[in-house]
């Protein structure tokens, strides 16, 4: 699980790129494949969101490989419920979907099996969750249609692709063992990540 000096180096790493949460900035005058890109981005290139969908996708692909596509309906309908709620998100968004993350990630390194009630109840969690923080301080149809689906398509997919390459890939005992180590560093990353926020915000 690497050495102290890892772990220091990925705790200060994540602690500079963390920051305050303020409202995300979406340009304006691009074309539609560019704001969709704009809004994936949202969520890949920013920690608080990004972890919390990695964490994700590890534990679904734990429970089942295709665990994504099983739970994704909820997933949806969580990030519908998000979309719908956003306008009504504060500073605590981006602290709580980080510590809800930390927790599934826990969840994936910690239990050797998992079922449909945990995998079902952590995907509606961070779905609706990342939308909130995503969106947050953004009225409701502000951004562009594109923006939207960009962010719901970075949202479903950034974590169990990675998860389920990995088993597909490597159908090794030792790949479930990997992904459950993986998930113990998210843990931990998102642990830190969300002292600095709370800290920030206090």
């Amino acid at each position: 699980m690497g050495g102290p000096a890892a772990r220091a180096a990925l705790g200060v790493a994540l602690i500079l790129t963390a920051g305050a949460a303020n409202a995300h900035s979406f340009g304006a005058g691009t074309d539609a494949f560019e704001t969709l890109v704009e809004g994936a981005n949202v969520v890949l290139f920013s920690p608080v969101s990004l972890l919390p969908c990695l964490s994700l996708g590890v534990l679904l692909t734990l429970w089942q490989v295709d665990g994504m596509v099983r739970a994704w309906p909820l997933l949806a309908c969580a990030h519908v419920a998000g979309f719908l709620l956003a306008p009504m998100a504060g500073g605590w968004a981006g602290p709580s979907i980080v510590i809800g993350g930390a927790g599934v990630a826990t969840l994936a390194a910690l239990l050797p099996r998992h079922n449909r009630a945990e995998t079902f109840c952590a995907a509606i969690g961070v779905g609706l969750f990342t939308m909130l923080a995503s969106l947050e301080g953004h009225g409701w149809l502000e951004l562009a249609a594109a923006t939207y689906a960009g962010i719901f398509a970075a949202a479903s997919l950034a974590g169990a692709g990675l998860s389920r390459l990995a088993v597909e890939r490597l159908p090794y005992p030792g790949t479930r063992i990997g992904l459950r180590i993986a998930a113990s560093w998210l843990a931990a990353a998102q642990i830190l990540m969300a002292a600095f926020l709370l800290t920030s915000a206090s």
